[in-house]
Formats: C-alpha cells, sequence, structure tokens
C-alpha cells in the first residue's frame, strides 16, 4: 500500500468520522478530516437532549480527542480535482477525497446546529433551546418524519402536561416507511396526548401558528453540497444531492467519493446507513490504491427504530414492524451513543 498518499475526508459526521478512523487503521499515514465545527456528536440523541440537556455531555467529543488523523477546523468553499480550497484561503492538496459533509435543517438547529461552531457554544445552544421549551405551554412541532416524530414523544414524555401538536402535511405520519409504522407512530403519539393534524400545511401567517409558545420546523433537509458548484455542478443532482456509482464514487471522477444525506446512494437517510457506506468506502478507497477491483454498495431493506418518548415505539425490520420491547430499548438506553463511539474505536 502507498501509505504515502494523502487522504481528505470532508465533514466529520458518522461516515466522515468512521472513513478516517477506518482508513488510519489500515495504515494511511496522510489522512486529513476537516469540519466547520471542533466537535462530533451523536445525533442520535439531540432530540432526547433537547428535553435533557445532561445527555449532550456524553454525546460530543472533540475532534482532536476522537480521529487517530490530523483535523482541521474550517469550511471547504470550493472542491477541485486534486485540492480543496478553505474559505480561509488555505488549500489542502489530496490523492484521494470524500465528501462527507451530510444535511442540514436551516430552521431547526438543535437537530444539526450549523452555527455553533465549537463544543462550548453548542452546550450553551441546548441549554438557551431547553429552558425556551421548559418555559413553553403550547408547542407545534411541522413534520411529520422521524424526526418530528420523535420530537414529538420525547417532548410529552418528559412534559406531559404541555400541550403538544404535531402538523403533517401528507395523509400519514412517517410516510416514507411502512402504513403500520405509521398507524404505530400515530396511535402512540395519540395515547400520550399528542394532537395530530394529517393534510395539514402551517405558516407562520396562520393563527395556531401564532399563538403557539413554540414552533420546531422539522422539514426542509437540504444535502451540504456547495462546495460541488463550481467544478462539479454536473454531478450534483437537482435535488442537490452528489451522483454516486455503485462503489460510492463520484460521477465523471476517479479519486473522489460521497456518501451519507449528501450524496445519492440508495436508500433512506439515515445515520446507520451512513456507517454501514463508510466501512465499505474505506475498503474501496484502499482497493482503488491496491489497484484492486472497488465493491459495490447494496442498499438495505428499509429499516428504521423510532422511540416515541422514553416508554414507547416501534421498530420497522424488513419483514416486519413490531413494538417488541428489547428492540425498541436497543436505542432507548443511551440513544445509540455507545454504540456510535464503539464503532470509532472509543468508550464513551
Amino acid at each position: 500500500m502507498k501509505q504515502q498518499d494523502k487522504i481528505l475526508i470532508i465533514g466529520g459526521g458518522f461516515g466522515g468520522a468512521r472513513v478516517a478512523n477506518d482508513l488510519a487503521k489500515a495504515g494511511f499515514n496522510d489522512v486529513t478530516l476537516v469540519d466547520r465545527k471542533d466537535y462530533f456528536e451523536v445525533t442520535y440523541s439531540t432530540l432526547r437532549t433537547l428535553v435533557q440537556p445532561e445527555i449532550g455531555d456524553r454525546a460530543r467529543m472533540k475532534y482532536a480527542e476522537l480521529i487517530n488523523c490530523k483535523f482541521v477546523q474550517g469550511d471547504v468553499s470550493e472542491l477541485r480535482h486534486n485540492e480543496a480550497l478553505m474559505a480561509d484561503g488555505q488549500v489542502l492538496p489530496f490523492d484521494y477525497a470524500v465528501v462527507a459533509t451530510g444535511s442540514s435543517y436551516g430552521s431547526f438547529p438543535v437537530a444539526k446546529s450549523d452555527k455553533q461552531l465549537t463544543i462550548e457554544g453548542r452546550k450553551k445552544e441546548f441549554t438557551a433551546a431547553h429552558d425556551q421549551l421548559e418555559n413553553a405551554s403550547s408547542v407545534l412541532i411541522i413534520g411529520g418524519g422521524p424526526v418530528g416524530v420523535e420530537l414529538a414523544g420525547e417532548i410529552i414524555g418528559q412534559y406531559p402536561q404541555k400541550s403538544v401538536t404535531l402538523a403533517q402535511g401528507s395523509g400519514r405520519l412517517l410516510d416514507a416507511l411502512a402504513p403500520k409504522a405509521s398507524r404505530l407512530a400515530e396511535t402512540q403519539l395519540a395515547s400520550l396526548g399528542v394532537n395530530i393534524l394529517l393534510n395539514t400545511r402551517l405558516s407562520e401567517t396562520d393563527e395556531f401558528y401564532r399563538n403557539s409558545d413554540v414552533v420546531y420546523l422539522c422539514v426542509g433537509q437540504k444535502p451540504n453540497t456547495a462546495l460541488m458548484q463550481t467544478n462539479f455542478a454536473g454531478s450534483v443532482t437537482d435535488r442537490g444531492l452528489i451522483k454516486v456509482d455503485a462503489s460510492l464514487r463520484v460521477e465523471g471522477t476517479q479519486n473522489l467519493y460521497a456518501l451519507g444525506d449528501c450524496s445519492n446512494a440508495p436508500g433512506l437517510k439515515l445515520g446507520y446507513l451512513a456507517d454501514i457506506q463508510a466501512t465499505l468506502l474505506a475498503k474501496n478507497i484502499v482497493a482503488a490504491v491496491q489497484g484492486k477491483r472497488s465493491k459495490p454498495y447494496k442498499s438495505s431493506p428499509d429499516m428504521a427504530l423510532i422511540p416515541i418518548g422514553p416508554e414507547k415505539g416501534f421498530v420497522q425490520l424488513p419483514f416486519m414492524v413490531t413494538t417488541f420491547r428489547p428492540l425498541v430499548n436497543m436505542k432507548q438506553k443511551d440513544m445509540f451513543i455507545s454504540r456510535q463511539y464503539g464503532n470509532l474505536g472509543i468508550k464513551r
């Protein structure tokens, strides 16, 4: 193996951090991870952290302590064929690069912060959000996907006295999952006292919206792919996703790869799939360096684990949807914090 090959990983979420550590473990001694933030965060836990802020102390860790390679904090403003231009003018050359920039909720920073770039700032952001929620009597959540459903469960589970309403634009919650998953989500949330509004689109002009003490917009998730627009616009879909082939290589390139929320790899945009893709991608980069054939990414059947408050939830498996408690508890126990750090070789 040519251990001197320069590897650049752009984005330090589940996929990016896993690729960086796997390649370092494989023997590459010139791996650099770039991220806007100075910390890694287990985002599975962020919704529960809103109601229990102390969880965030376990869920976050500075990259300098997490990864086994070089870390650079900053923005990549432009990706070129063999180098990345940083917003501060720094240029990072590479032989192979992985784009793992993920996605963002501009309207709901608690889920994925796009402004708090330090671990200290992120903690303050959650403290402020928690205080706002605690002082609210009525809560409106717009968007009935996995984030909106899980958030409604966390809030009503911690604050059963609050009025919590979940508004969904389509005719069922979790409309990307199986119909049984939708029915379970609606039944379980309703049993906890959540008011569910289907086929309802609310905006700031609606009276119900204006009269709610706090509103969470769990819609509008966008891939973070602006860095591709200058030199690789043809490799980006109309939805802003990076086009990749079966080996997760960016279409039309030889040395660029992409994975997770920012790519158009098949399957749902879920954290555990980014980790699976990262494991394969690290092996494919090793294969590319050795002149061997890459392995294709085979999308998994749509699976999801949706907790609804601390006591309820369900799991969608390829062959069934179930409320079997031991399966639900896999996430309920600590929101996959220990598991995610374990994937990175860290005990937490």
